[in-house]
């Protein structure tokens, strides 16, 4: 029979216990806990921080507001990584639109420009340029 999966509940308590358990064993610095904590445990920071709490290890207001800092500066940096990718994106597109076409496929002998419109994409040609290329790049990509 198979085992019963434990609910995110259930494996915390389970972890509090072994953790109980390991912090009596420890040989690490106290300096390196948190990291040997998240190693063994396989968590996060956070849910290092505070499982260890819990079990009573103390920790400095400062070492709490660095560890929130780091952080808010981890997913500042994400952001800003997913924005630049998205803005190549967009360069990419902008080769193939412009303010009346989505998609311009080709140009005519005269040098007219030819392809789908953005209100054939269904996309509102009055939006800013930006936002309508954002759009249809998520329509396309997904």
């Amino acid at each position: 029979m198979a085992k019963k999966k434990l609910n995110k509940v259930q494996r915390r308590e389970q972890r509090l216990r072994k953790a109980r358990q390991w912090i009596v064993t420890y040989k690490g610095t106290p300096k390196k806990i948190v990291k040997h904590y998240k190693e063994r445990f396989h968590v996060d920071t956070v849910c290092a921080l505070k499982d260890l709490q819990e079990i009573g290890v103390e920790f400095t207001q400062e070492y709490l507001d660095a560890v929130k800092r780091s952080g808010e500066e981890r997913l500042r940096q994400k952001r800003m990584e997913k924005q630049r990718k998205e803005q190549e994106k967009m360069a990419l597109m902008y080769d193939d639109c412009d303010d009346t076409f989505a998609f311009i496929a080709g140009y005519t002998d005269g040098g007219a420009p030819y392809g789908t419109t953005w209100w054939e994409a269904g996309i509102d040609p009055e939006l800013p340029f930006d936002e309508k290329v954002r759009q249809y790049m998520e329509m396309i990509c997904g």
